[in-house]
């Protein structure tokens, strides 16, 4: 027990920080955009399964429509989840350092994503599969894949490393589809939106980025993992299973077939990210020269990761476009945009529509075959005769939505300030003379 005292109280340290950080600091766009999903709970949305909308749901029932509550359920749940690591680990203080210092845990898993529940899901599922539990990996696997759609490959990736000869290896992969079911009926009834969203999702028919396409994904997995973890882990990739096949695959699995997939369009970064947990994993047993650099990763993910968290309570260094601002921006615009008195608000993008949601307490949508779809298209929606019209400010003059809005009045400029800086300027636009009622 001895052995768990300072894993256990660092990893408790590092959650109630992370805690204080997810309640000072404001939601991203796509974060607003998840907590709108909450508020209408369902098997599936245009963009994702419908874990993340569960998770906020639990958290803002009891802590109220906050950003901590949208925030607590996910982190508590990786405090669980990565200290079930550890113990499976016997309390390894280099896989607790990696835990804590890799990029993805310690500011990526801040934020309410679909990867938190991904992340935490795959960890399950390794630490029940090293056991033998295969009712317990079904479970895991079945959660990953109503987390994000790129949880398909845990289970594939954990039947390539599996004595094929147990039968609790299939048994995992029929509780894994029945969890799933409810999403791929919720697919079925919605003419297969979101399947079909995800697959033409970084597959453009020309242009294939190629080499170039492949060096840009390595180097977002730089800055997921870090970039002397990355380099441990291509190492570590490279040896091959050494004893680990469930570590191995369930890492190279995604990591390789992401690779392909950018050299033939782009591919986030974050899409191979639960890779990374098999990779810490790994790492924390290797000997030598490569746990060497795994501790020199550690560390200096330690540095670099407490400076980015401290720069985006407090600006350290002024950059020229900082990701950090856009956790200020969306507090700027709802009011300004509730004043109006007008609902429901159009919104060019779904990011505007969601923050005023969360922000300005305002029913906001996005204006109909305006920009790419997203989960407010799935909604029924009714066009009122005035509202007022919100975008990006824009060089051009003409308002899309003219043809269904006659009368557009002037714009209203609304700024985002963090200090001195303007970081968002949104136009504000009545726009009135609709004579329908519903479109659609």
């Amino acid at each position: 027990m001895s052995r768990a005292v300072l894993p256990l109280a660092a990893l408790a340290g590092f959650t109630l920080m992370r805690l204080a950080l997810a309640a000072h600091l404001g939601l991203v766009a796509d974060e607003a955009y998840y907590w709108c999903w909450s508020k209408a709970l369902a098997w599936g949305y245009f963009d994702h399964p419908p874990a993340i909308a569960g998770l906020i749901a639990a958290g803002t029932l009891p802590l109220g429509d906050t950003e901590l509550g949208v925030r607590a359920p996910g982190l508590m749940l990786q405090g669980v989840v990565l200290a079930g690591l550890v113990a499976h680990g016997r309390w390894s203080p280099l896989l607790t350092a990696l835990l804590m210092t890799t990029p993805l845990l310690a500011l990526g898993g801040v934020l309410a994503t679909p990867d938190v529940p991904l992340v935490c899901a795959w960890g399950l599922a390794l630490i029940a599969a090293e056991r033998g539990r295969w009712g317990w990996v079904g479970v895991a696997c079945g959660a990953a894949m109503l987390s994000k759609y790129t949880g398909v490959l845990l289970w594939p990736a954990l039947w390539l490393a599996a004595d094929k000869r147990r039968p609790g290896v299939y048994g995992a992969g029929l509780i894994a589809a029945a969890l799933v079911a409810p999403n791929v009926a919720w697919n079925a009834s919605n003419d297969w939106i979101s399947y079909r969203f995800q697959l033409s999702h970084g597959f453009p028919e020309a242009g294939a980025p190629g080499l170039a396409g492949l060096a840009a994904f390595w180097g977002g997995q730089a800055g997921v993992a870090g970039p002397v973890v990355a380099l441990a882990g291509l190492w570590w990739l490279a040896r091959g299973p050494r004893g680990n096949p469930v570590l191995w695959w369930s890492a190279l699995l995604p990591l390789g077939l992401f690779s392909l997939a950018a050299t033939r369009g782009p591919a986030e970064a974050n899409w191979a990210a639960p890779a990374w947990i098999s990779v810490l994993v790994g790492l924390s047993r290797a000997e030598g020269a490569l746990r060497r650099l795994s501790w020199l990763g550690a560390s200096l993910g330690a540095v670099l990761s407490l400076g980015v968290a401290v720069h985006a309570v407090r600006p350290l260094v002024p950059l020229p476009q900082d990701a950090s601002d856009e956790l200020y921006a969306g507090a700027w615009l709802g009011p300004p945009v509730e004043a109006w008195g007008l609902a429901p608000v159009l919104c060019e993008r779904y990011q505007e529509a969601a923050w005023i949601r969360f922000y300005g307490g305002v029913d906001a949508t996005t204006a109909p075959d305006v920009g790419r779809m997203d989960q407010f298209d799935l909604w029924p929606r009714t066009l009122p005769a005035e509202t007022v019209y919100v975008r990006p400010a824009l060089s051009h003059a003409r308002v899309p939505i003219a043809d269904l809005y006659p009368e557009t009045g002037g714009s209203n400029v609304v700024l985002a300030r963090r200090g001195e800086r303007v970081i968002a300027t949104w136009q504000v636009i009545p726009v009135r003379g609709y004579a329908g009622g519903a479109h659609d």
